[in-house]
């Protein structure tokens, strides 16, 4: 697995992607906290033209529709709509620039347009079924935004049968070699939708849809990542920028995109520090039970620097091999320094006794605030560092059956 795969990223790290259909509160909400960064949307006031969004909801005959938009920080409601005893509906307004609405049935299922003025959008949908039956015209960026979706619920579905094959292989014991397959597997599909996302942006640069794409999601995980995938990003904002110079959307992306140039920047500084054979940066963080303790004071051993936290689900995943590894090697000179980006003492414990963590523990429960992970500059967790008798890095990322393999060659 890549240093950019399988990881949560301190940036982005909410529950899935924006979606055309959106099917619960939850998701609702990881939308505007993953979009506030870089989206502030204007009101779509000031010019006579307009938009028109109608169509046929199946089942809702005589119901009402409730309009909601996206702001910078919340989803505010507009208006409602009344469908007629034909389940028909119409609805104008306008949008200067580009604007996101949430149309959400009584039964709280949503779908999402992004509507322009001059956008004559046509749903048709099944209430009760609407994830299944959704379809739109009339509305570029709104077919472009279903296009992302509907690869999102096929990613989504690959992955719940991928999870139930690893529950019914895993059993009631961790096996290492189930890990390593699930992880494969999860690399392939993230993978894949690396690929679907490349060429989405490459094909729509200059269409307000590919912020959308910039953070496409699966099972909390960024697909793409600012760090390894600039390019992408600069290639939005240039498209953005040059079809939407007055849009709040293009402007603000436009700003994060010059906030983030010195970040990377000081990225590649760091690795010139923290790169293959230069001397691990020394820290003293309190173990569980408030004792301090130095990463200098385990030379003399190989040392796993491991980043990590309790509500990190991909740590947790790796955690088992971990196990595997310190019980295999320990004996003969092999030492686990975990540093937890946890917030709340009581769920860093749980999740090191849960998980059967028998090695050093730190942690100054700063979250992504943590002293140790602004040294390395770790930005996204999973993340390890391995570390020689010297206290000298060896490798950085290295899990499962990579982990195993420079291991298994350091004690032979």
């Amino acid at each position: 697995m890549g240093d950019h795969e399988g990881q949560i990223s301190s940036k982005v790290k909410k529950n899935h992607t924006f979606g055309l259909l959106i099917r619960s509160k939850q998701m609702k909400r990881s939308i505007i906290q993953i979009f506030a960064v870089l989206l502030a949307i204007s009101s779509g006031c000031g010019r006579d033209k307009e938009f028109t969004i109608s169509g046929h909801l199946e089942g809702a005959q005589g119901d009402t529709l409730t309009v909601e938009e996206m702001t910078a920080n919340a989803v505010e409601m507009r208006t409602s709509i009344r469908i007629d005893e034909q389940g028909n509906f119409t609805f104008k307004d306008t949008a200067a620039n580009p604007r996101f609405l949430f149309l959400r049935t009584r039964a709280n299922e949503y779908m999402t347009l992004m509507v322009i003025n001059g956008d004559n959008a046509v749903i048709s949908a099944e209430v009760g079924n609407i994830s299944k039956t959704y379809k739109i015209s009339g509305s570029r960026q709104s077919e472009l935004v279903f296009e992302l979706n509907s690869e999102l619920l096929l990613a989504t579905k690959i992955l719940d049968s991928l999870e139930n094959q690893y529950q019914q292989l895993k059993g009631q014991g961790n096996d290492p070699q189930v890990d390593a397959w699930m992880k494969g597997e999860f690399d392939k599909l993230m993978e894949n939708q690396r690929s679907f996302i490349r060429t989405f942006i490459e094909r729509n640069a200059n269409e307000p849809a590919s912020l959308l794409a910039l953070s496409h999601q699966v099972a909390r995980q960024p697909v793409l990542n600012p760090r390894f995938d600039f390019k992408l990003f600069e290639k939005v904002d240039a498209g953005l920028m040059k079809q939407y110079p007055t849009s709040t959307l293009a402007l603000n992306l436009h700003k994060y995109i010059v906030a983030m140039k010195p970040q990377l920047e000081s990225n590649v500084n760091l690795e010139k520090t923290t790169g293959s054979g230069k001397l691990a940066a020394d820290f003293t963080l309190p173990d569980p039970n408030g004792k301090e303790i130095s990463l200098s004071s385990l030379r003399g051993q190989y040392v796993l620097l491991d980043f990590w936290a309790a509500w990190c689900s991909p740590c947790r995943r790796e955690n088992p091999a971990l196990v595997e590894a310190y019980k295999k090697y320990h004996s003969k000179g092999f030492e686990i320094m975990q540093v937890s980006l946890d917030k709340t003492r009581e769920d860093w414990v749980n999740a090191i006794r849960q998980d059967g963590l028998n090695w050093i523990h730190v942690s100054d429960l700063k979250y992504w605030g943590s002293a140790a992970a602004k040294l390395y500059g770790i930005e996204s967790i999973p993340a390890n560092l391995l570390l020689d008798k010297e206290g000298k890095i060896i490798a950085r990322n290295l899990r499962g059956a990579a982990l195993e393999s420079a291991l298994s060659q350091l004690f032979k």
